[in-house]
């Protein structure tokens, strides 16, 4: 019997709205080109960050970036990047948990902006429930979870959107006999996360096998993989789908955030 596994991942962001600004109005003396960073806000439940560039003379690249500040290493939530002359752009984010959070800004030429850290009191999200997933596939989740706790990464919640996704391509490979994250229609897995309806998606990645016979086996091939385990261990993840077929059997595990 063919035991096969494959890996991906996608890190990415959604891609930065502008709001245009008007240019500076010129004076006697023309101020310098720069960057300014907001402080950050909440609207309907979405951290809202933006950064303008001020005074310019010439288009660049404005990158922008919403970050957590976190004991140890600060974590980028999203992040975004427009050609702009003067004008502003803005980046949305899901807010998981309350906490503080500031704005990082630059554009090409150098030129850094940060915003002061605000403390933002959204609520925690509601773990979702497990769904129509089986005991096996709910297995599967609770073995990742077990393994996700020794580097100290939070539980996963089991999205009943990922499994959807998830289950849906391991009965597709089983029904036309491939092995591949790329459908046979040339959907990708963040087409297929997408059309599930779990959005919006920060980050995505998957892990895929064939003939491991039961749950406990096909965890512990993934995690005897660097690809598969490195999907597993990131603690970056928030959510996943499990889903098996038993023709074949064939395995998926979609991984995501918001």
């Amino acid at each position: 019997m063919r035991r096969q596994l494959q890996a991906l991942v996608c890190l990415g962001s959604l891609a930065a709205l502008s709001i245009p600004t008007p240019a500076a109005q010129a004076g006697t003396t023309k101020a310098p080109c720069r960057v300014v960073a907001a402080k950050p806000s909440l609207s309907k439940g979405m951290i809202v960050g933006s950064a303008g560039r001020i005074g310019c003379d010439a288009k660049a690249t404005l990158r922008v970036r919403i970050v957590r500040d976190v004991a140890g290493r600060d974590r980028t939530v999203k992040s975004g990047a427009k050609l702009v002359l003067n004008g502003r752009i803005t980046v949305r984010a899901g807010c998981a948990a309350p906490g503080r959070y500031y704005v990082v800004a630059m554009d090409y030429q150098g030129k850094p902006s940060r915003s002061r850290p605000v403390a933002l009191s959204c609520k925690a999200r509601t773990p979702a429930k497990t769904g129509t997933a089986s005991a096996t596939e709910d297995q599967v989740v609770s073995l990742t979870n077990q393994a996700r706790a020794k580097k100290g990464c939070r539980p996963l919640t089991h999205d009943p959107k990922l499994h959807a996704a998830a289950e849906r391509h391991s009965a597709d490979m089983a029904a036309h006999d491939y092995f591949d994250h790329d459908s046979e229609n040339g959907r990708t897995p963040g087409d297929r996360i997408a059309t599930a309806g779990f959005a919006p998606v920060s980050t995505w990645g998957e892990n895929i096998a064939m003939g491991q016979p039961t749950g406990a086996s096909v965890v512990r091939a993934w995690l005897d993989s660097p690809g598969h385990r490195a999907n597993i261990m990131n603690c970056s993840f928030t959510h996943i789908g499990v889903g098996q077929s038993t023709k074949g059997p064939y395995w998926t595990q979609d991984f995501a955030a918001h």
